[in-house]
């Protein structure tokens, strides 16, 4: 039986503080104040606002379950570990915020075609509190060295603020001049802002799911195995991903007889070097030995010899 070796290398971990769970909490604040809000003076802008600032919370509150689930170690049983639950988290998530945009767009198509009075005071306050409660938000999260989590973290909040000016906006052409027409614009451009936030999480974690290789070139890795003088072919090639930072690869390599020592040697040399040149995770090769070779092994008269 041919033997597989395997390579890995290191991954980075991310943990949330207490700043995290403060901003969470208050963007959970700030999304049933403004639903109140939204419910009591009849703004459908509002209310999508408010929806906005709870997927979002509800975003990171199921990544932070499932960061701690996939920190479990593997099993029998999962011998991958639980590295694909912050995949699972992310393509619910973003199923989940699909499906509330559709709804918010058709409730803005609707709005234009039957608008309803807003009082559009009541709007104002508490889009203003709305966007007072952002910025101290975003300040918890303000980006600090070269945290990717905490940067990521730090832009939603940004595009909530933004999601909020345009609520203050649509409040104050209300008062002034009664646009209520206003209300149902700014209802769809935030619904459309959403739609393109959850699209490509979507995208990526139905790819990862799907075991798709979206990340190597393999034709590269091709031609880069078969720069070793010993490999005589290889073939067999499969890369996938477990999560959105560990590539998997595996493949056959036929090399040219020698000693089972000197293939480990070039085995292992050409996993570190995969590992290190393509940003590999995790490489399985599969050695084997090539059929003329054997054959002509075969049909050797070592009656010859004696």
């Amino acid at each position: 039986m041919a033997e597989q070796k395997h390579a890995h290398t290191h991954e980075v971990q991310f943990t949330d503080g207490k700043r995290y769970l403060g901003a969470t909490l208050l963007n959970v604040l700030i999304s049933i104040s403004e639903l109140v809000g939204g419910l009591l003076s009849g703004s459908l802008a509002l209310i999508s606002d408010s929806i906005h600032n709870f997927t979002d919370s509800l975003s990171i509150i199921v990544a932070g379950i499932a960061q701690k689930i996939s920190g479990n170690k593997q099993n029998q049983r999962n011998t991958f570990g639980y590295w694909r639950a912050q995949i699972i988290a992310a393509f619910v998530n973003s199923v989940f915020l699909i499906i509330v945009t559709m709804m918010l767009i058709y409730e803005s198509i609707q709005g234009f075609f039957d608008p309803h009075p807003i009082q559009g005071t009541v709007m104002l306050i508490v889009a203003v509190i709305g966007l007072l409660a952002n910025l101290f938000t975003a300040f918890l999260l303000k980006p600090e060295g070269d945290n990717l989590n905490r940067k990521a973290a730090f832009l939603h909040i940004v595009a909530d603020a933004l999601s909020s000016v345009g609520v203050i906006f649509a409040a104050v052409m209300i008062n002034l001049f009664n646009w209520v027409w206003v209300d149902p614009v700014i209802t769809l451009l935030v619904a459309l802002y959403m739609l393109k936030e959850a699209w490509p999480v979507l995208k990526q974690a139905t790819q990862i799911l799907m075991q798709s290789n979206v990340v190597l070139n393999l034709d590269e890795v091709r031609s880069f195995v078969q720069t070793y003088p010993q490999v005589k072919g290889c073939h067999h090639f499969h890369a996938w991903q477990v999560d959105e930072k560990r590539v998997m690869l595996s493949f056959h390599v036929t090399l040219q007889d020698m000693l089972l020592s000197d293939a480990e040697l070039i085995i292992r040399d050409m996993q570190q070097n995969l590992a290190k040149k393509f940003d590999v995770h995790h490489v399985t090769i599969q050695p084997e030995v090539d059929h003329a070779d054997m054959q002509m092994i075969a049909d050797y008269d070592w009656n010859e010899e004696q």
